[in-house]
């Protein structure tokens, strides 16, 4: 691995030492009792992470898209290596805020070289090897999250939907009338208007 790949290699290394810390349990097992812990992520949907995640993030294949579904495994292994070792081998590694940071480097660490990852699509997540097209290194896939502002240069498929939005406000500017954008939930409305409306509006 090419040395600015550290940040995301120093998480993959620190999640495979608590795993060995927590006894190797088999994946499967793991991705089980994150379901147990009924956790949800911040728009209140149950979290789940495949045992072929959690086998990505220990082999640097790739970074966790959203926090929540970290937390959730962390909140399995942790007392499973605090139960046979109390005081941890390394400092911070039962610390949740340790891990946060950590995790917060990962994302934000530029793209190195990466080990292929043949099931990176199957996860669920963007492989981090050197084919994507992610410049700085930042995850494009947001899981279940909606796309913010500073995500608009991944937002792409719904330049129709920007344009109708753009065209409707002009003509509500000349008119002074109201325009509504409704849709069923996780239809991606958010996303239109933050990724897709505001920096239109913004760039002119």
């Amino acid at each position: 691995m090419s040395s600015d790949s550290g940040a995301r290699t120093a998480f993959a290394e620190r999640l495979a030492l608590l795993y060995k810390e927590a006894g190797n349990p088999p994946l499967k097992r793991v991705s089980e009792a994150v379901v147990r812990l009924q956790r949800v992520d911040e728009r209140g949907r149950p979290v789940r992470v495949s045992a072929q995640r959690i086998s990505d993030w220990r082999r640097a294949r790739n970074v966790p898209a959203q926090f929540p579904a970290l937390a959730a495994v962390l909140q399995v292994l942790i007392p499973e290596a605090r139960r046979s070792r109390p005081t941890p081998v390394s400092p911070g590694l039962y610390d949740l805020g340790q891990w946060q940071r950590l995790w917060e480097r990962a994302v934000a660490d530029p793209v190195g070289e990466r080990p292929a990852a043949s099931a990176a699509s199957a996860s669920g997540e963007r492989s981090v090897d050197g084919a994507g097209s992610a410049p700085g290194g930042v995850c494009p896939y947001r899981g279940l999250a909606s796309y913010r502002r500073e995500d608009a240069r991944w937002f792409f498929g719904r330049e129709r939907s920007t344009d109708a939005l753009v065209t409707q406000l002009g003509a509500a500017v000349g008119t002074g009338g109201l325009v509504m954008l409704v849709g069923a939930s996780g239809a991606g409305k958010s996303s239109l208007l933050n990724a897709g409306l505001v920096p239109a509006l913004r760039d002119g």
